[in-house]
């Protein structure tokens, strides 16, 4: 595509301005993405690429070698900042990089200072601006490396260089943990599919219950003998639910079909149980909270962690609706903490790894720390989010009007176009592509223990305790008509059909023999 416009465009500026619009259009997030790239003729203006039209950088000598103070501040993989004795800084990484070839290829020499507050730069509520920003803008700094995300804020106080990167930001947390949960064997199910399953089951016991009553053979029963068929045939359902055995098939037609459309269902549901329990018991999932800032914000007990000073800092201070004022709302409540560049890295070891903090900064960033975290203890200590958000076009800025600009953005734009940059940042990102694409899933072989099944002891012990204040309840029932008069149990017989039906129980379950026997004098105590 460069050579396409490169082709179409012969003028120099607008090949360069097309240039840039490339690289936004090529690095477009996916449809998850918040934010979008500000960019705008003035920002296109700010940029520096208004410079090309004036002279040809490349023939750049300035008659006498120039000394430029140059504003940095950490910021890894980017640059790390070193102080030696006396206050001597020295700096490594692909800004680093950067700056040599720079002072190489234009002949200058520089000094580094850094920011007081160790920021990189936004507005005060006084209308002045801290951080390496605030040095360029009151003339403090010639440069700062940076890099700096285009803000139309900071495009009218400085000017920016030919773009470095476009970077995005990301979310880092802690990764979870695949621990047992004592409450899995739920999880075979979701919870509405038990809510259908217990609906099912009442209104198959409603059905049995009216089948009983309005049974024609059921006339000559008296109402407490339907209440237990009824009882006793809903219980064998819900022995079915649990696996048992039925004991007893109902008689009548239409209790039987709706018996057999409960069966079939209660035997797909519980196969789909079965089968499901064993993968989950085998396989333990990596519980994930957070993917999005919608799941942060939502997410009251994490804490958010950002950089002071930044692009979305100001942003944020700035937003009236959407997901940034929630954001800026989560951090007047108090969720919110601010930190320098440098200290970012010890956040992340510290508070991120084992505490419910989220770390809001840009992917390179993230990429770095998840890298390091593995090439330290060969674990993957860190998630970053699916979601990608507020995306940025990174360079480095210098004072309105400074001439040696033209020149540098002739030289980055070589760099960038010759991948050098991309190359001096592989190299600060070792081991990052362990932990992008960890698996969510583990396969277990270690036996089970009580951690991970309490949970159905748990059940087992409650349905124990029931059971026992069921019995409780019985035993006072009997004790209760232990002292009422002994009545005679055939006396209480009226007609024939319930002394028959005490005969077959006599002959079938005491096995006692003779039908005779029925006739006998029997005693309640």
């Amino acid at each position: 595509m460069a050579l396409l416009v490169a082709g179409v465009c012969r003028s120099r500026p607008v090949f360069l301005i097309l240039m840039v619009v490339v690289m936004a259009v090529q690095c477009v997030p996916p449809a998850h993405a918040v934010g979008a790239v500000w960019l705008t003729g003035t920002n296109l203006q700010s940029l520096g690429l208004n410079n090309f039209s004036k002279e040809n950088p490349d023939n750049y000598r300035p008659g006498e070698r120039l000394r430029l103070r140059v504003a940095v501040e950490e910021w890894v993989p980017h640059v790390k900042v070193r102080e030696g004795k006396g206050g001597h800084l020295s700096i490594q990484g692909p800004m680093a990089n950067l700056l040599q070839a720079l002072a190489v290829a234009l002949n200058f020499e520089y000094t580094l200072v850094r920011p007081e507050d160790g920021m990189w730069g936004a507005p005060n509520a006084d209308g002045t601006w801290n951080g390496m920003l605030g040095m360029v803008k009151r003339n403090e700094a010639d440069l700062a490396l940076g890099p700096f995300g285009i803000t139309e804020a900071r495009a009218s106080v400085v000017e920016f260089s030919q773009p470095i990167m476009i970077d995005y930001f990301r979310i880092l947390v802690k990764r979870g943990l695949a621990e047992p949960n004592p409450w899995g064997f739920l999880n075979p199910l979701r919870p509405m599919v038990w809510l259908g399953l217990s609906l099912a089951f009442v209104l198959v016991c409603v059905g049995l219950w009216t089948l009983v009553f309005l049974a024609r053979d059921n006339g000559k029963r008296d109402t407490s003998t339907k209440v237990a068929v009824a009882l006793h045939q809903c219980w064998e359902q819900f022995a079915t639910l649990c696996q048992q055995t039925m004991t007893y098939v109902p008689k009548e037609a239409s209790s039987r079909m709706l018996v057999c459309v409960w069966l079939m269902t209660v035997l797909v549901i519980m196969r789909s149980y079965s089968g499901a329990l064993t993968s989950l018991l085998a396989v333990r999932q990596i519980p994930i909270k957070i993917n999005s800032l919608r799941d942060l914000v939502m997410a009251k007990e994490y804490n958010l962690l950002f950089e002071g000073s930044t692009a979305l800092t100001a942003y944020m201070s700035e937003a009236k609706t959407g997901i940034f004022a929630e954001l800026k709302d989560a951090t007047e409540a108090g969720r919110s903490q601010f930190l320098r560049a440098s200290e970012l890295f010890d956040a992340a070891f510290t508070l991120v790894k084992s505490q419910d903090y989220a770390l809001l900064v840009e992917e390179t960033t993230v990429r770095k720390i998840m890298a390091d975290g593995f090439s330290s203890t060969g674990k993957c200590d860190f998630y970053m989010a699916k979601e990608v958000y507020f995306p940025l076009i990174f360079c480095i800025i210098g004072s309105q009007g400074l001439p040696i600009m033209p020149a540098i953005n002739f030289r980055i734009q070589s760099l960038v176009e010759h991948d050098l940059y991309s190359e001096w940042m592989r190299e600060q990102l070792q081991n990052e592509t362990a932990c992008l694409r960890a698996p969510t899933s583990i396969s277990v072989n270690a036996p089970y223990n009580m951690r991970g099944l309490w949970g159905v002891f748990m059940v087992l012990f409650g349905g124990l305790f029931v059971s026992f204040i069921t019995f409780l309840f019985e035993l006072l029932i009997h004790t209760c008509h232990r002292y009422e008069k002994p009545q005679n149990l055939v006396g209480l017989l009226d007609n024939s059909y319930q002394k028959r039906m005490l005969d077959i129980y006599v002959k079938e379950h005491l096995k006692l023999g003779s039908r005779s026997l029925s006739k006998h004098r029997l005693e309640v105590y």
